[in-house]
């Protein structure tokens, strides 16, 4: 965690993970919180505030002035994140995108309509990380979209960096017997 947030440049960064690595961008949100400003655009709908807040009451006293700096955006459509992207400012602040490909796996538009928005909204992030990092999460398509994947890759060659997070595996069972 600490190669994530201690220095963090003006670049791209996109981490892919199963649950587009949720608990650690939560994480990363506390620790950036704390230092200053930070915007948070939700494609997920998984930013949770609550693991947020116990990991900045760890770091600091001043819960809520943490809390304050924090700005919050959802998107639910990939039309409404193009457009979120869009009008983010290049004020300086850092971005975190968490699930930026959720809403953009929608089987319900068309997958040269998805990558046209996509195309656009990396415009975007890269235009943003020029002032301050950009950290962007996702999570592979599900199995039964699987030519949905070629968003995953249009997105990871935009990063400066690409960071793929494999999931642990399963604890062997215990042995009674040897």
């Amino acid at each position: 965690m600490d190669a994530l947030t201690l220095p963090l440049t003006n670049s791209l960064l996109v981490l892919v993970a199963p649950h587009a690595a949720s608990a650690l961008m939560l994480e990363l949100a506390a620790r950036l919180a704390v230092a200053g400003r930070l915007r948070v655009l939700d494609g997920g709908n998984c930013f949770n505030v609550y693991p947020v807040a116990r990991a900045v009451r760890r770091r600091t006293a001043e819960l809520q002035a943490a809390l304050a700096r924090i700005q919050l955006a959802r998107a639910f459509t990939c039309y409404q994140m193009a457009v979120m992207l869009a009008e983010v400012p290049c004020d300086g602040v850092p971005t975190l995108v968490i699930d930026l490909l959720a809403t953009f796996y929608d089987e319900n538009v068309s997958l040269a309509e998805t990558r046209r928005l996509l195309d656009t909204s990396v415009h975007h992030l890269r235009r943003m990380s020029k002032r301050a990092p950009v950290v962007v999460s996702a999570k592979p398509p599900a199995p039964i979209c699987p030519e949905r994947g070629v968003l995953l890759e249009e997105l990871q060659d935009a990063a400066s960096q690409s960071w793929q997070m494999e999931p642990l595996p399963a604890p062997a069972p215990p042995m009674l017997w040897d």
